[in-house]
């Protein structure tokens, strides 16, 4: 399965840019037309494949959080304790791209 995450570019020079990836920036090829600094947008394998809006990604995150759970109580964390701290975490990454909305707690 191919995963893909959203990012806010900060920069673009050419045909790379600066993006901000929940906290962490890289520099990743544009693989579309035109990008600005602001846009929220896809990356996939290194790649800015796509412009996304703020629904998008609240989304996608959401995704991210139900797995994230999952995953927490895989490793014996109990079901609400797993939750809290996966809302928590997404909510971090949505605040890191200037997304002032947030997920709750399934």
């Amino acid at each position: 399965m191919c995963w893909g995450v959203p990012a806010k570019v900060l920069s673009v020079v050419g045909q790379i840019a600066k993006v901000d990836l929940g906290g962490v920036r890289k520099d990743v090829l544009v693989g579309m037309k035109e990008v600005s600094p602001g846009e929220l947008v896809m990356i996939h394998a290194g790649v800015a494949i796509g412009r996304i809006t703020e629904e998008d990604v609240l989304a996608n995150v959401a995704i991210v959080r139900d797995i994230r759970t999952q995953e927490l109580m895989d490793s014996g964390v109990d079901e609400k304790e797993a939750e809290s701290i996966a809302t928590d975490e997404t909510n971090k990454l949505l605040r890191s791209l200037g997304i002032d909305d947030s997920v709750s707690k399934p």
